[in-house]
């Protein structure tokens, strides 16, 4: 694990807080205003807000939601954040009623950062995984 920098450990507290814990205003002290939240394959963009809104809405799916930041690596203004998700699937999510299965994904965020706080994050992870671990198979359409 690379070296801990009090960025990282902030970015640690926040992270639990919000999506561990559903105190998604923990993240108001690492994100910057105008902060935006990208994901690969997804043409959406996420504010703040709209970002504290889908954590309560995952956690509401999956109250027993514990996500683990497995490594953040630091270089000059960018953090990429390394992190795996566990819970269990209590309530619709997606149009997909409760299936009551136990479930993990993985993912990464890469992450600008100006004065300290996150002004862009950049998410990569297969809702596909998530999707089959839900046991909705997915068909691809051309």
């Amino acid at each position: 694990m690379a070296t801990e920098t009090p960025l990282k450990t902030r970015l640690r507290e926040a992270w639990s807080e919000a999506w561990d814990k559903g105190n998604v205003d923990a993240l108001d002290g690492v994100l910057a205003e105008g902060f935006v939240r990208t994901t690969q394959g997804s043409d959406r963009s996420l504010t703040a807000a709209e970002l504290k809104e889908d954590i309560l809405t995952t956690r509401r799916a999956f109250p027993d939601l514990v996500t683990t930041i497995d490594d953040i690596i630091q270089d000059g203004n960018q953090v990429a954040i390394f992190w795996n998700s566990v819970g269990t699937h209590q309530a619709e999510l997606l149009d997909i009623p409760a299936t009551k299965r136990r479930v993990v994904t993985y993912g990464s965020n890469l992450c600008t950062i100006t004065d300290n706080k996150l002004t862009h994050e950049r998410v990569t992870w297969d809702p596909r995984h998530l999707l089959n671990a839900l046991g909705i198979s997915t068909v691809r359409h051309d």
